[in-house]
This record gives structure tokens, C-alpha cells and sequence, in this order.
């Protein structure tokens, strides 16, 4: 039941539904006032609505309830980011980073700030992290997906693309300092 009304939730949220949303997410809160997720969720819907100070307390409530939720910090990261305090935001991303080190997102709204910050190599190292931990997330996924070899799409062959289109970014963005 909890399941479902997470499953509703997220869906209804994703259609820009958000009181709809809001109210099943309520909902699964007060069936399990532990449900970090639900309380993440909540922050993710005042957020899309610019209702930074509201989303601030869901997220740092999940945090509460799960100190090692990647996401929650990740997202109050954002907040952070958006309200201008790149050094709170900073600090939130790399908590992020440590909870869940496999995860690219963390790794990408580092390097987001420190291209912000002008600190070149340090976006350019945080930029490849995010890239390579992408990269390995998508290799991981169709690994897992238990499809035959003939049947995989052929993305090996196009890793060349990929490697001279990050070339000429990279070459674009240091080039305008």
C-alpha cells in the first residue's frame, strides 16, 4: 500500500501534479512518519515551486531520518545553489558524493560550482568524474538487463563521438577564460 502511494505520488509529480502529489505523499507520512522518501519528495515538489524555505525543511527532515540519503542531501545542495551560497551548496553536494559515491549527480553539481567559481581544474576533474560515473551507470544497466549480446545497441562504436564532442566543449569552455 505504502508502495503504491509512492509509486502515485512520484507519477503524479512528475505530471506537474503537485497537490495531488503532495497529498499522497502526506498521506504516506502519516501511515509511516519515518518515510525519509516521502519527506525528500515533498521538498523535490515546494522546490519545483520556488518555495525554497518550505522544500529547505523536507529535505533536512529526510536527512534526519536518513543521515546517509545522497539524494536529500544532493537536493538541499540545490537549494543552496539557487539561493546563491555556493559554499553551503558546495559543502551539501560533497556530503552527497560521500554517501553515495557512485553516484554522477553529486560529482556534476561540483563541477557546476567550481566553473562558477572559475576553478578550472577542479570542474574539469569533477566534470570527468560525473562523465565516467555516468558512463559506467549506463554500462551497469544494460549488463543487468539481461539482454543477449546481438540484441544490445551498439554504443561502443560511437564512444569516439562522444570523446570528440566532450573534446570540443572542454576546448570551447577553457578557451573563454
Amino acid at each position: 500500500m505504502a508502495e503504491d502511494l509512492m509509486v502515485e505520488g512520484k507519477k503524479l509529480m512528475n505530471l506537474g501534479e503537485y497537490d495531488r502529489a503532495r497529498d499522497l505523499f502526506n498521506t504516506l507520512i502519516s501511515r509511516e512518519p519515518g518515510n525519509a522518501e516521502a519527506y525528500n519528495k515533498l521538498g523535490i515538489i515546494y522546490a519545483r515551486q520556488q518555495d525554497f524555505e518550505e522544500a529547505k525543511k523536507y529535505f533536512l527532515k529526510a536527512l534526519e531520518l536518513k543521515p546517509d540519503f545522497s539524494s536529500a542531501a544532493s537536493n538541499l545542495g540545490n537549494i543552496f545553489f539557487e539561493a546563491g551560497d555556493l559554499d553551503e551548496a558546495e559543502e551539501y553536494y560533497k556530503k552527497a558524493a560521500v554517501m553515495d559515491p557512485d553516484n554522477p549527480v553529486p560529482y556534476n553539481n561540483l563541477a557546476v560550482i567550481y566553473k562558477k567559481q572559475k576553478k578550472i581544474d577542479k570542474y574539469v576533474s569533477f566534470y570527468k568524474k560525473s562523465i565516467s560515473l555516468e558512463s559506467r551507470r549506463q554500462s551497469d544497466y544494460y549488463d543487468s538487463a539481461d539482454m543477449k549480446e546481438s540484441n544490445k545497441p551498439g554504443i561502443g562504436k560511437y564512444w569516439w563521438v562522444l570523446g570528440i564532442i566532450i573534446g570540443v566543449i572542454m576546448y570551447f569552455l577553457l578557451s573563454r577564460r
